[in-house]
């Protein structure tokens, strides 16, 4: 039992030299981060899938600390839509994301559900998400000093790749009302233990996200100025991100995030007929900004407008399509 708690001492302490965490959130081993978060709330809340009357197929990759060896990089893939049932919107989606961290690369599979109903002239949707983690080590590839005080051929560390996985689940909810939408996700709220080998594990935190923001149009112009925040937490470690964009004429839209301690962000992009791009370059302003050359993220989101209600005139939209 010592010699089990002592591999997870050290392999979290390799997590941590791989540079696989993300600038003092502690649980980012699990769930990466996302500067233009705002696109792509499927990521962190499961309610989000279906939120408006479209199909979504959305893709971003981001690479951090470019510059860093071994720095994070992650890649995620989701698609979702709605439905309707009994005259009550659904929506379903699923969600595929992998992350390369240090020695670690995690895979996670999610598959999402929604369910909407009407709320102070508004609407709320709560969904479900279940799917499975894999994770994998390459234990070939740690590196271990001379001298007396370290034994390669100690019981504890991995000698060679090592990969397991385990179930995952989460909640979310989601609610909108005219130009204002606000979000709560959990994720791995069944906090999965993937057993690596007989001595080494790793145990996936429970995270909590709250997000809040806004579509403001101005009147007499063809401006929108959208403010958000994103709030994740484990209830150890806590990361804020404050977001300002402005989007002309539904097309061409530009921002900047602070996150403190970490990085400040700027994005553009545009939307071209049902095609989103977007970019955005993380500033570092933490120690690490002295060792790389900032981070990147790209994303495309493909959206295709579906009616679900073919006698009303006005199909609902939402922040996915403005």
């Amino acid at each position: 039992m010592k010699l089990r708690i002592a591999c997870v001492h050290i392999l979290k302490i390799l997590l941590l030299a791989g540079l696989a965490g993300k600038c003092g959130f502690l649980s980012a081993q699990n769930d990466p981060q996302s500067s233009m978060y705002w696109a792509v709330p499927t990521l962190y809340n499961p309610a989000a899938v279906g939120c408006d009357s479209a199909i979504h197929i959305s893709a971003f990759n981001r690479m951090q600390w470019v510059g860093v060896k071994h720095a994070p990089q992650t890649f995620f893939v989701s698609a979702d839509m709605p439905f309707k049932f009994k005259n009550v919107r659904n929506g379903v989606g699923v969600s595929v994301m992998n992350d390369k961290a240090g020695l670690f690369n995690t895979t996670q599979l999610g598959l999402q559900y929604s369910y909407s109903l009407k709320l102070w002239d508004g609407r709320l949707a709560l969904g479900l998400q279940a799917g499975m983690v894999n994770q994998g080590f390459s234990g070939g590839d740690i590196y271990i000093p001379d001298g007396d005080a370290w034994d390669p051929s100690a019981d504890g560390l991995p000698s060679g790749d090592v990969s397991a996985m385990t179930f995952d689940c989460g909640f979310g909810a989601w609610y909108e009302r005219q130009w204002l939408y606000a979000g709560f996700g959990i994720q791995h709220l069944s906090e999965g233990t993937i057993n690596l080998d007989e001595y080494a594990y790793s145990e996936l935190t429970r995270t909590y996200f709250f997000n809040v923001g806004g579509n403001i149009p101005i009147r007499r112009t063809l401006f929108l100025v959208q403010p958000s925040i994103l709030v994740k937490t484990t209830m150890q470690a806590l990361q804020t991100d404050y977001t300002l964009r402005a989007t002309y004429d539904h097309k061409f839209w530009g921002g900047i995030t602070y996150r403190p301690g970490d990085a400040v962000v700027m994005m553009v992009g545009a939307d071209v007929g049902n095609i989103r791009l977007g970019y955005a370059y993380d500033i570092g302003i933490s120690a690490l900004a002295k060792a790389s050359n900032g981070s990147h993220e790209l994303m495309v989101t493909y959206s295709y407008k579906i009616d679900l209600d073919k006698k009303k005139q006005h199909s609902h939209k939402s922040i996915r399509i403005l």
